[in-house]
Formats: structure tokens, C-alpha cells, sequence
């Protein structure tokens, strides 16, 4: 079954059109995009999938098991939801399992689970959806930080055992720097050849493009270097590494002529704003913050740090994180600006708040590629899908899910009848 969409204000942009017109239009509009005065990327997690476990395999993993470190995480999922209303799982039920549901509880929308746990002991099929809920949860970063609201509290080591359990099992699943998926394998590919056409339509002297990423590998820092594109995250190239947050104010320029009125940008440049950490960044014990590319830390005083993991440090509380966040919304702000999401399916809030309050500007553009049936995606659309400025782009093409990165970089960005769109 074939269907592509580009949504804009509800109404399909596309639909009138055959497949291969479809695919045109597409390419055309995403590369007259690319020329943006003020270009913006965001990489979610989606586009790494293929090298680093969505974060939903590996809290699945993680629940489902009987070792008691798993059991612990469990215990400590339910009692993040406990006194949350109960309207996600709602969502998670079928319409007959929330019928039944709502003859044993009259007030449904306003109750918690605390008080719903109470009300279905007795009711063994509601109970057992209820555990398969719990076991469904996929939001690491946001248990981590609950977890660690709690620590910061009171004392108990058992939360902190949890929390240290979760962290590794969670950064195992990240390729380290030099590991071979880098630079040999269908994802490292694509972020390759993504960059390629990035930077492909863009002159040294246009302003650099600023790239948004909640992912802690490092297939962004390898593709733009592979390009030949110049970047920085923040962190000065120095010794110590440590970061700085003008380091993404500055370019690389002609300085041959001293007499110049203005300066010549001389290389195509990125900011890579890593707003959730990295997989290279660390934190020692004295709360000194860094990068670096070395395969593991020989002192034990060191850890990754990897947001919101970092809050235990309050020297670090508020920068580097504070500021990259800070950036990302001044970005966004900036006069004339696209935004392309990719891989993103829209599970966090502040992330989702700074986005939509820029389709406000006129001059400020969003394009999204997703599924529009997507719980998270679908919620933002709702609310948000009304604005002329929102591209929504998706669907499939026979069973290609149009808005998979591999798709937009191999059926978009580099296909055939790309020729003749470059040659109009």
C-alpha cells in the first residue's frame, strides 16, 4: 500500500499527485529548504536505530526481566506514575478493556494510579493490562530524573543502586569512540550521505548550520568529519576540552588581507548542539567538566555524563545544559529560520514547548517528518497542526515508512529523479 503525505494546516499538499510526482514534489520542496538563511537540524534517536537500541528495546529488556536490579527498575516505574492521573494508560487500553474500566470507577479522568491499584485488586485481567503498561514504559531520561529528584531528598541505596544500574545498562548500549559502526555500517552511511547533501547546497559564506541532537553516539561528529565540515559542541580545542558556550559563536575566516572591511568565511561550519550529553563527555569528582575520545576512563573518580543523570553535580546543574537549551530556543528565534526534525517522535516537553512557540513567527518554518499516528507525534499535531509554517511529511511508500531516515536520505535527498530537479 502506497501513501505519502505533506501536511500543511490538515490538508494534504500531495494527494492529488501520482507516487513518483509525490517523490518529486517532496525532494524539491526539502531542498529548496536546505538553502534556508538560517538552517536548523534536529536528530532524534530514530536515526541511529539500526547501530543504538531505541530507548524503548532496552527499557523493555530491562522490564521484562526476572534479575532482581530489574525487578527494582519495575518497582520504581510504578511508583513514578503513582500519583500521575491515569489518562496513558487509557491510551494503552482497547476501547472494551476502558468501558470496563470506567463501570468500576465513575470519575475516570481525575484518578491516579495509586487509587486505581486499589480499585482493580481484585480484577485479574485489569491488573494484568496494567502490569503489561508498566512493562511498556520507554522513557529512560525521564525515570532517571525522577529517581534522582528522589536521591537528591533523602539518601537510600537502594534508589542510588537503581539509578547506577540504569545508567550502565543504558550507555552499554552506545558505541564508544573508533567503534566500528562509525564508520562501517548502513547508519554511519546515511548520516554520511545526509551531511553530504546538507552542505552540498550551502556556500562558506552562509551562516553555519546549527544541528539539535538528544543523541549521545557520535555518528553526527563522524559524518560532518568525513565531509570535511567544520563543527564544534562547545567544548574548546584545548588541552583540558573544557566547554564553553561561545565557542559556537565563532567562525573560521580569511584574515590574508588585514585591511579587510569584512571577513571571508573560508569553510562550511556546523554547531553540533548535543542538548542531552554525550557519549565522550565527562564529569570528575570535583564537578570539572570535559570531552574526550578516550575508550574508557582509567579513573573511577570520572563518569559519563548524560543528561539528566548529571543533576547529582551541582556544579554542572546548570551548565553545560542550561546553556545548550538556552541556544536551542535563541536559535529557533533567529529571523528567517527552518527547522527539520528527523527521528524525533516528540516524547519530551520542553523540547516540545521551545519548538512550537516559534511557529508563532512568520518567518520561522517547521518540517516534520513522522507518523501522524504516533501517541506523542499525534498530540503535537493537535495542537499545533492548525499553523500555515507546519510541514508534516510521512506515510509509505508500498511498506517504507517515508519518514525512516534511510528512506529520506536514499528516496529524497539521493534518488534518481533527483537529476532532473536539479536540472530545472
Amino acid at each position: 500500500m502506497t501513501h505519502i503525505y505533506h501536511k500543511r494546516a490538515d490538508k494534504n499538499l500531495i494527494s492529488d499527485c501520482e507516487l513518483n510526482e509525490q517523490k518529486q514534489k517532496l525532494s524539491k520542496f526539502i531542498i529548496e529548504n536546505l538553502s534556508s538563511p538560517n538552517l536548523a537540524i534536529f536528530i532524534g534517536s530514530g536515526c541511529s536505530v539500526k547501530a543504538v537500541p531505541l530507548m524503548s528495546n532496552t527499557m523493555k529488556s530491562i522490564l521484562t526481566s526476572p534479575k532482581k536490579e530489574n525487578k527494582d527498575i519495575l518497582n520504581n516505574v510504578r511508583k513514578y506514575y503513582n500519583n500521575k492521573t491515569i489518562s496513558p494508560f487509557l491510551e494503552f487500553l482497547k476501547e472494551k478493556e476502558q468501558t470496563e474500566l470506567s463501570t468500576l470507577l465513575p470519575s475516570i479522568d481525575s484518578i491516579t494510579f495509586s487509587k486505581l491499584e486499589e480499585k482493580i485488586k481484585g480484577n485479574d485481567s485489569l491488573n494484568t493490562k496494567l502490569n503489561e503498561f508498566y512493562k511498556s514504559f520507554s522513557d529512560i531520561e525521564s525515570l532517571l530524573n525522577w529517581m534522582q529528584s528522589g536521591l537528591n531528598y533523602s539518601s537510600s541505596d537502594t534508589l542510588s543502586n537503581s539509578i547506577n544500574f540504569l545508567k550502565t545498562t543504558f550507555i552499554e548500549t552506545i558505541p564508544k569512540f573508533s567503534n566500528e559502526k562509525y564508520y562501517n555500517s548502513d547508519v554511519s552511511n546515511n548520516y554520511r550521505k545526509f551531511y553530504q547533501k546538507i552542505f552540498e547546497n550551502r556556500d562558506c559564506i552562509n551562516s553555519k548550520v546549527s544541528i539539535f541532537t538528544t543523541n549521545y553516539d557520535l555518528f553526527n561528529e563522524y559524518a560532518l568529519e568525513v565531509n570535511d565540515i567544520s563543527y564544534t559542541t562547545g567544548f574548546k580545542p584545548s588541552l583540558t576540552h573544557s566547554f564553553d558556550i561561545n565557542e559556537f559563536k565563532y567562525r573560521i575566516v580569511d584574515d590574508t588581507n588585514r585591511y579587510k572591511n569584512k571577513w571571508q568565511p573560508v569553510k562550511k561550519e556546523a554547531n553540533l548542539f548535543k542538548i542531552h550529553g554525550s557519549i565522550n563527555w565527562y564529569t570528575d569528582e570535583k564537578g570539572n567538566f570535559f570531552q574526550s575520545n578516550k575508550k574508557k576512563s582509567k579513573d573511577k573518580s570520572e563518569e559519563i555524563v548524560i543528561y539528566p543523570t548529571m543533576l547529582k553535580h551541582k556544579e554542572t546543574a546548570q551548565a553545560p545544559y542550561s546553556e545548550l537549551f538556552r541556544e536551542f530556543s535563541n536559535r529557533l528565534q533567529e529571523k528567517n529560520t527552518t527547522l527539520i526534525v528527523i527521528g524525533y517522535g516528540f516524547p519530551d516537553e520542553h523540547i516540545n514547548t521551545i519548538i512550537s512557540q516559534n511557529l508563532r513567527n512568520p518567518d520561522f518554518n517547521l518540517i516534520v517528518f513522522g507518523n501522524e499516528e504516533e501517541y506523542n507525534l499525534k498530540r503535537f499535531i493537535k495542537e499545533f497542526g492548525k499553523y500555515n509554517n507546519f510541514h508534516l511529511i510521512g506515510g509509505k511508500d508500498t511498506q517504507k515508512p517515508v519518514h525512516h531516515f534511510d528512506y529520506i536520505v536514499n528516496n529524497i535527498l539521493f534518488a534518481k529523479y533527483m537529476e532532473d530537479i536539479n536540472n530545472e
